[in-house]
């Protein structure tokens, strides 16, 4: 499924608009003059496998209305803060009561703070460490999310703020959570500022006056950095480059054989590598599907390679460099956004295909950090071996994070941990083929290599024949229950996947259909051809097994 492309840009050759699927396109062509235009910044000579960054894709704009929980607000100034990972949105409130207070946007998490008096103690800043360090505060222990010293070189303002903007300025905030409570502590200012507050969901807030899908998308899909056209220097005709021919281009028109020197071989090599990305996705990025009744786009995928704990676990504090590391596994996830309804994301792995969203309640956590009430189920790292189009932070080829999952309910509640932020997230299971007609595709193209391509449907058919064909046996006490009870188990397990890594146990409907027929008339044939024997004995007679025609009947 296509639609039209979330990025654009303008044709320096004709001024046309040009749409993108893809924010780390290098290449683009234009529709109306041919023209190619090579894009040569934001990201773009990282040799094809850092991300961009995507930027204002904020539904919220000053005179923004809304209600948090009982008192009226309205959106009154914006401080727009850049930093070395992304950007975040800091928006000034104005109560209808005349107090004020922020509502911050990082990502795909919003949370309403007012300021609050200092806690009693306070680590300091330098010794804070992103979910380990904790504190305790009105009754409740906080654990450390966001940690991060940042210089605000670029940073923007709009409207009214409290504090004059100054240059360069210095940033060292750390947020604390406790499941809904958010905790803010300011050190940039001497003594630090304190903001308490809660995470929200924008449809709580009964916002007004926010803005249009196709103004988020005006500004969020606005490429930036330079682009020129490739055209022929004798002729001046439009030049496409090919894939895998970097020293040298030859025009379409006057036939001039044009070499390719210095920086342009780079974009050559990046534009072949984000070309085989793409290739490589199941969900290329610009590619739409509909989940849930909403059209979301794929802007950005990711492809991880995971490592073992202790690993990933080293190799993201310095503890020590292991030898040779070696990724145990890999996986991809896919980033789609909606203009209203905000991001989703889907998970790509040998054990099939999860929805995740990040959780702006974090759940209740006991004295070592663990989710109450949830069992373990691993630990693990992964490394970006390569980030395509565009993402709320600046993702970078070699970033590695720490993960715990635990199970809940159908799905897994997961933590992530990078040196410098922790989140908390929710991942359930869903089909292969939802993704397949979500998106277009062939089920066997959506389709992963340990999923099982059996459904609960079939599972239960092959159990419900197996229970009808010998409870005519099991009643007049000539079958044996023990046997066809661990059929049923293992039809019912076949069918199904690993409590351990989620692994299909068979991976093909057609394999699971000739082994479970196999079960089923084995089980068949060993409660009703001993009832059938001529000497009349019961299969447990004559002592055991043996000499009861197990043996006979089986052959």
């Amino acid at each position: 499924m296509t639609r039209e492309p979330l990025f654009h840009t303008d044709c320096p050759s004709c001024g046309a608009p040009v749409g993108a699927h893809s924010a780390t396109a290098v290449t683009l062509v234009c529709p109306y003059c041919n023209s190619m235009l090579v894009r040569e910044a934001g990201g773009v000579t990282d040799k094809g496998r850092d991300s961009a960054l995507l930027e204002d894709y904020s539904p919220l704009q000053i005179g923004t209305q809304g209600r948090w929980g009982t008192q009226p607000f309205s959106l009154i100034g914006r401080l727009q803060m850049h930093y070395d990972a992304g950007v975040w949105n800091e928006w000034y409130v104005l109560f209808d009561d005349g107090s004020t207070g922020w509502l911050a946007e990082a990502g795909d998490i919003y949370v309403f703070t007012r300021p609050t008096p200092a806690p009693p103690r306070l680590p300091e800043f330098d010794r804070i460490r992103a979910g380990f360090t904790t504190f305790d505060f009105q009754n409740k222990r906080f654990t450390a999310s966001d940690v991060r010293e940042v210089t605000l070189s670029h940073a923007a303002a709009q409207g009214e703020l409290p504090f004059e903007l100054a240059a360069d300025r210095t940033s060292r905030v750390a947020d604390w959570r406790c499941e809904n409570i958010f905790f803010t502590t300011d050190y940039s200012d001497n003594p630090p500022a304190f903001y308490l507050g809660s995470a929200v969901k924008l449809d709580d807030l009964r916002l007004q006056y926010t803005r249009t899908a196709d103004q988020i998308s005006q500004s969020a899909g606005r490429l930036k950095g330079s682009r020129q056209s490739e055209n022929c220097p004798h002729c001046g005709s439009p030049v496409h480059w090919i894939s895998g021919m970097a020293d040298n281009i030859l025009c379409p028109s006057c036939g001039s054989d044009l070499e390719a020197v210095g920086g342009k071989i780079e974009l050559i090599e990046a534009n072949a590598m984000r070309e085989a990305q793409q290739q490589a996705l199941t969900l290329p990025v610009g590619s739409s599907g509909t989940l849930g009744g909403k059209t979301y786009t794929v802007i950005g995928a990711l492809h991880k390679d995971e490592y073992e704990a202790q690993t990933a676990f080293d190799l993201m504090y310095a503890l020590k460099r292991p030898f040779a590391p070696v990724p145990v596994g890999r996986w991809r996830e896919y980033l789609l956004y909606h203009p209203v309804n905000g991001f989703l994301w889907l998970i790509e792995s040998s054990s099939g295909w999860e929805t995740s969203r990040t959780l702006r309640d974090w759940p209740r956590l006991d004295r070592h950090g663990r989710p109450q009430g949830c069992e373990k189920i691993s630990d693990y790292g992964s490394r970006v071996g390569y980030a395509a189009g565009a993402f709320y932070w600046h993702v970078r080829s070699g970033d590695f994070n720490y993960y715990s999952d635990y199970r809940s309910g159908r799905g897994k509640l997961c933590t992530e941990l990078s040196t410098a932020e922790m989140a908390w997230s929710l991942s359930e299971p869903i089909d292969s083929r939802e993704i397949a007609r979500a998106f277009g595709l062939e089920h066997s193209r959506a389709q992963t290599d340990g999923e099982s391509d059996t459904n609960p449907g079939l599972v239960w058919t092959m159990i419900a024949a197996l229970a009808v064909l010998n409870l005519p046996a099991l009643i007049a006490d000539d079958g044996n229950i023990i046997i066809t009870l661990l059929s049923a188990y293992s039809l019912y397990r076949l069918g199904g996947r690993s409590e351990e890594d989620g692994t299909s146990m068979i991976g093909s409907r057609t394999a699971y259909i000739i082994i479970g027929s196999f079960l089923i008339l084995f089980t068949t044939a060993f409660n009703y051809l001993p009832a059938s024997d001529s000497s009349g004995t019961s299969g447990y007679g004559g002592g055991g097994y043996g000499a009861g025609g197990f043996v006979g009947g089986h052959k």
